[in-house]
């Protein structure tokens, strides 16, 4: 069996080359939690029914790795800016639903703001 580092060093790999793939828990085999590889860390994603989510970011790119838990799977997918690296490009191109609410919240709280120092 290969190590948590291995195993998820090369789900990254393949990732890479496929941009998107799912890792099935299979009851018939052991899939190490991304954390023990040390390569992912635990992040936050749009909710989608997932357990977790867990970034790995990707050494020498703007890159990351993503990988959504569910309860029978993960689902990974390379994000081509790595939110630790690139927050806005990130939030923009790949979240825009979540910069849009962002961006409402902030609009909102500054009207609020406004008008609690207009009294």
């Amino acid at each position: 069996m290969n190590s948590p580092y291995e195993f998820w060093k090369q789900v990254v790999s393949e990732a890479l080359a496929e941009n998107r793939l799912t890792v099935p828990k299979s009851p018939y085999g052991y899939v190490p939690r991304p954390e023990e590889s040390g390569l992912f860390v635990k992040s936050i994603g749009e909710p989608r029914g997932q357990i977790a989510d867990w970034r790995a970011s990707i050494p020498g790119t703007v890159k990351g790795v993503h990988a959504v838990e569910f309860t029978d799977r993960y689902e990974v997918h390379v994000d081509r800016f790595d939110p630790a690296k690139k927050p806005i490009s990130h939030l923009l191109l790949e979240s825009p639903g979540s910069a849009i609410l962002i961006a409402a919240l902030g609009l909102f709280v500054a009207f609020l703001g406004g008008s609690f120092f207009k009294r």
